[in-house]
């Protein structure tokens, strides 16, 4: 990636991140998550159209991930992750990707184009992401074992040994 595109997708990243603490500092009364606070459980409907809970992950670090396929981040920053995901899983690590107001045949053929091997949870009325304030799109989530939200990663994922260090005090 040139320097412009660098600097440009920064610039993108800290704006998304400045936006989404904004609502997050917030203490209220709505099921709205905040860090290092425990986030709420929201049941999903997956690929196979079967219903799921965020809880289903209980006890396992969580990279919580809103996508659509119209990102053009998506294309490089997916096929990163979910290598990472297939190399530390076993240690109790997991990739919830929640596709944004997009229908399951969509998300579907992405995630297939892409050949993902992690869980998609589809979003179709984008409560999921008003829930955690969603305001851009991707924006990452980082839930610890115990169920609360430690961090949010805005930004590029430029390759696999950034990602590690991003997850590395949570392992």
């Amino acid at each position: 990636m040139n320097h412009a595109k660098q600097r440009s997708a920064f610039l993108f990243g800290f704006i998304l991140l400045l936006l989404g603490l904004i609502p997050l500092s917030c203490n209220s009364k709505s099921e709205k998550v905040a860090l290092g606070r425990k986030v709420p459980n929201f049941t999903y409907s997956d690929l196979n159209n079967e219903m799921r809970e965020l809880k289903d992950f209980k006890g396992k670090v969580i990279f919580l991930r809103f996508w659509a396929d119209w990102c053009p981040y998506c294309d490089v920053e997916m096929p990163i992750i979910d290598r990472v995901y297939n190399e530390m899983r076993d240690k109790g690590f997991v990739v919830l990707a929640v596709n944004v107001k997009q229908s399951a045949a969509t998300a579907k053929a992405y995630t297939q184009k892409l050949k993902l091997s992690y869980p998609i949870a589809l979003d179709q009325k984008g409560e999921i992401s008003e829930q955690y304030s969603v305001r851009g799109i991707p924006m990452n989530f980082l839930i610890n074992r115990e169920g609360v939200l430690k961090d949010l990663l805005v930004g590029d994922i430029s390759d696999e040994s950034m990602l590690k260090n991003f997850l590395k005090p949570y392992m």
